[in-house]
């Protein structure tokens, strides 16, 4: 080869290697710039995320400046809705506000008993032996109130209580929960509870066809709440919904679950605030046969606890009961532990109550509070005389039914409807009754 010509090629083949160094190096460029970018831009996001969190925990009332309640284990716990500034509903916790939500609720419980649970059978430590799980699971008190006891859900556990039947077609299904040692800088955002109503074919699986409602306890921001039905021997997914009502403050101090079954019908409510009403989410040609709940995305020190699980039948009718018997007797009139306080979600027998004594304005009516056996017979008569009298005050001040048609008595223990030898049996047993005089 000529020296003229190889000298060309010589000098073409370096600028061929600059003008691709120099490329390769502009694009290696641009992918490390646009790394950099991506990098800021989702610590910017994280940062925005937390400082609007706390802002928002702040704003809220949720911020976690006050004392977790400590946990006593075997070996040593409606509302109303005010609007947030981004126009998510907040789920108060007072109990001011909790009853005046019960008042104008649709929310009834069962009438007829087929489970009661507040664990007052086991002790603590314990696993409750009317339930089951696949892993592990213990009852547990709490300093803020140590007399109630709780059961301990572990993460990504199943638990479900022993039914005595398949779930009728008409049911509700109640109990409290809340969480331990959640807080705003600990808890995984894939955090979550659930309660199923499953086919009942297999212990501790939901089977083939099922409805759940999920809650999340994360609480840097508000996360939605979901409702799923599904039949996978049927039409597939019945009903799916979902609502951003914010629960975080009510889940950590405290909240109460009420489900009501209707034939086809799904209605879940948090303190009494209805969050889904689905009028075709079951399929009622077969009846469920197992409640279950499940837990997800906890950390080793964290759990969600629940106590008081109600399961009922069928529907109140004080009404019918009242004027064509002479007498109405529930269960459903629920207190506070061995206090004369009504429990917010009372209030919804109680109004169906008010209306059935307002529609018969010429009948008086004997309002009889009974008590189970636990305590003395004197602490026990007292106790019911006071809850008669707290039901009478409710009817007059809250529902306007006139004081002089009422009258109050207790009968403390001395009128069991059956033994007091069970928890469920003692829920029986503590019963408001209303008599026409």
């Amino acid at each position: 080869m000529k020296p003229n010509k190889l000298f060309s090629t010589l000098l073409l083949s370096v600028g061929i290697f600059l003008v691709a160094t120099v490329a390769a190096n502009a694009q290696l460029w641009k992918k490390i710039t646009k790394k950099a970018e991506d990098v800021v831009e989702k610590k910017l996001e994280k940062k925005t995320e937390e400082e609007t969190g706390k802002a928002m925990d702040t704003i809220l009332g949720n911020d976690d400046g006050g004392t977790r309640p400590n946990v006593t284990t075997g070996g040593g716990a409606s509302s109303g809705s005010n609007g947030g500034n981004d126009g998510t509903e907040v789920v108060t916790v007072t109990n001011e506000t909790s009853v005046e939500m019960y008042k104008k609720s649709d929310w009834t419980p069962g009438e007829t008993l087929i489970i009661f649970d507040d664990f007052s059978d086991d002790p603590v430590g314990d696993f409750p032996q009317l339930w089951n799980t696949k892993g592990s699971g213990e009852l547990v008190t709490l300093s803020d109130n140590p007399k109630v006891k709780w059961l301990k859900l572990y993460n990504d556990t199943w638990y479900e209580p022993d039914l005595p039947k398949d779930l009728p077609k008409d049911f509700t299904v109640e109990f409290d929960v809340r969480t331990f040692n959640i807080n705003n800088d600990n808890t995984s955002q894939t955090a979550g509870f659930w309660v199923y109503f499953g086919d009942g074919k297999k212990p501790l699986q939901i089977g083939r066809r099922y409805v759940s409602s999920y809650f999340s306890p994360y609480q840097s921001w508000v996360k939605e709440q979901y409702l799923k039905s599904i039949d996978y021997e049927g039409a597939g997914e019945l009903a799916a919904g979902k609502t951003n009502k914010d629960i975080r403050e009510a889940f950590k101090e405290g909240m109460h679950i009420a489900i009501s079954v209707k034939g086809k019908r799904y209605r879940m409510y948090v303190n009494g605030e209805k969050f889904f009403d689905a009028p075709r989410a079951v399929n009622d040609s077969e009846n469920f046969g197992s409640i279950l709940f499940d837990t997800y995305g906890l950390g080793d020190d964290q759990s969600v606890l629940i106590t008081n699980l109600r399961v009922a039948e069928g529907l109140p009718e004080p009404r019918k009961k009242l004027f064509k018997t002479g007498s109405y007797s529930t269960t459903a009139i629920t207190f506070d532990y061995n206090s004369d306080q009504l429990k917010p979600e009372a209030y919804g027998v109680l109004k169906q109550i008010a209306e059935a004594i307002t529609s018969e304005s010429e009948k008086n009516i004997l309002i009889v509070g009974h008590t189970d056996s636990d305590g003395s017979d004197s602490y026990n008569q007292d106790l019911s005389e006071r809850r008669a009298a707290s039901v009478k005050k409710a009817l007059v001040d809250d529902f306007g039914v006139s004081a002089a048609r009422l009258t109050t008595k207790g009968k403390g223990e001395t009128e069991p409807v059956t033994s007091n030898d069970t928890a469920m049996n003692k829920a029986k047993n503590r019963r408001t009754e209303f008599i026409i005089q």
